[in-house]
């Protein structure tokens, strides 16, 4: 047993003294010598691109423009008006004083033009980079705003608790009408088309 002890401990020391040896006659050190043949494992990352140049073409639009012509003076626009009949209790807030009554609304469509303008941009794909192509597209669009005369205004009224208005003639209609479209108008004001 002892005899097999040297033996296996003998052939260990020879075999760190031959690679000792070697690393000696390298020129480096047994610790070097073991680092340079041990393995060493590294992560690498590969990033891989692919380019698009099929020939084919992506089309965008871009709003540029978006204005009104002008506008119409309601003064001069004609409201069309109706009546009917109505059946008011306490006429003018009278207790007992039930009657049927002619009722006036109006109606007045103020028409006016909006000028938009897009620019249109195609873009080509292609190895050779062909620049976009650009192209301005101009269109006229017809508006129309329906406006009608609030009988909540009216020139008359029944009832007392609960007040039921309504327009007793057909200008005091109109001129509520008239007064909403001047009013929507001025509003539109900043909208309009600059001038050339």
């Amino acid at each position: 047993m002892k005899t097999t002890r040297i033996s296996t401990l003998s052939t260990a020391v020879l075999a760190v003294c031959a690679l000792g040896t070697a690393a000696v006659h390298a020129g480096e050190s047994v610790a070097e010598s073991v680092a340079r043949t041990s393995t060493q494992n590294k992560n690498i990352t590969v990033v891989s691109a692919t380019a698009t140049s099929d020939g084919s073409s992506e089309i965008t639009r871009e709003k540029v423009q978006d204005c009104i012509v002008s506008l119409p003076n309601p003064e001069i626009v004609d409201a069309l008006v109706s009546s009917s009949s109505i059946f008011v209790q306490g006429v003018g807030g009278v207790a007992g004083r039930n009657e049927w009554v002619k009722s006036y609304s109006a109606r007045l469509d103020v028409t006016y033009l909006t000028r938009e303008k897009d620019l249109i941009i195609v873009t080509t794909r292609s190895l050779q980079g062909q620049a976009p192509v650009f192209r301005e597209v101009e269109k006229l669009l017809r508006h129309t705003d329906t406006f009608v005369s609030n009988s909540t205004e009216g020139d008359a009224y029944g009832g007392r608790s609960k007040r039921q208005y309504y327009f007793t003639s057909r200008e005091a209609a109109v001129n509520d009408v008239k007064a909403r479209a001047r009013v929507w108008i001025s509003q539109q004001a900043p909208a309009v088309c600059p001038t050339k």
